[in-house]
């Protein structure tokens, strides 16, 4: 069995479908626990008890107002052996958890996500968001994120072995993935479009305090494996950070 996770800290247009496109999947053994964090957790938990009924649906509630915090808080008390994550405005496909637990399996691997179909505000498609595959993932995982992090599902055990979420208010999945590839993780992304992912300017991508994070991770790297290869990476990233913060 599966269990999802989902940090929520408000109540917007986009939570009921996102919840409701987790609860309507073809695979239905598994608890979704969703995580309620921030100043109005009360009113956001008491919404979603309001609005959706199903016993499958586990809400924790928690006053800080960090994704990172609220992931590592829904692993600890995640039941089960596999973990989904999902994010509070984007939709899973109905068929999502079944290819991708099965793809798993089947690949041996610890940690797997898809392509996804980029959608705006209003569900329009913008176009395709194609991960990189294969030895590509780890040949190209120091220079840019290669995952589409609410896409993921990973061994609960993978995870805790590597400490959870360290660090991060926009990039904490970066940062997991390059401690990742420290331990020599099997992963992969699949060849298919199981995610639509929601572009709009509430969303956390391009901010710079992001950048900046980066930055210091592929610094972090360098310094604990000084070769060519994270001596680039570091450089692009801080050039990246420089110009975005301009």
């Amino acid at each position: 069995m599966i269990s999802v996770i989902m940090g929520v800290n408000k109540v917007d247009s986009y939570l009921l479908t996102s919840i409701n496109s987790i609860l309507q999947q073809t695979l239905k053994n598994f608890e979704f626990i969703i995580i309620v964090n921030g100043v109005n957790s009360d009113a956001v938990a008491l919404y979603i008890n309001e609005h959706v009924s199903d016993s499958r649906i586990v809400i924790l509630k928690s006053d800080i107002a960090q994704l990172a915090y609220a992931l590592n808080l829904g692993i600890d008390h995640a039941k089960y052996k596999y973990i989904a994550r999902m994010d509070a405005d984007d939709i899973s496909e109905p068929d999502r958890l079944e290819k991708q637990l099965k793809f798993l399996i089947d690949n041996e691997l610890d940690l797997v996500g898809t392509d996804s179909t980029l959608i705006d505000k209003n569900g329009k498609v913008l176009g395709k968001r194609i991960t990189e595959k294969g030895n590509n993932i780890n040949n190209k995982i120091s220079y840019k994120n290669c995952f589409v992090h609410p896409s993921t599902m990973y061994k609960k055990e993978t995870i805790l072995k590597l400490r959870g979420y360290n660090s991060g208010f926009n990039s904490e999945d970066y940062d997991l993935w390059l401690r990742m590839k420290r331990s020599d993780i099997r992963w992969g992304n699949m060849n298919a479009c199981l995610f639509r992912y929601r572009v709009h300017e509430d969303a956390s991508q391009g901010r710079i305090l992001g950048y900046a994070e980066v930055a210091g991770y592929s610094v972090r790297e360098f310094i604990l494996h000084k070769n060519i290869s994270n001596l680039l990476a570091a450089g692009l990233s801080v050039i990246k950070s420089f110009f975005r913060g301009r």
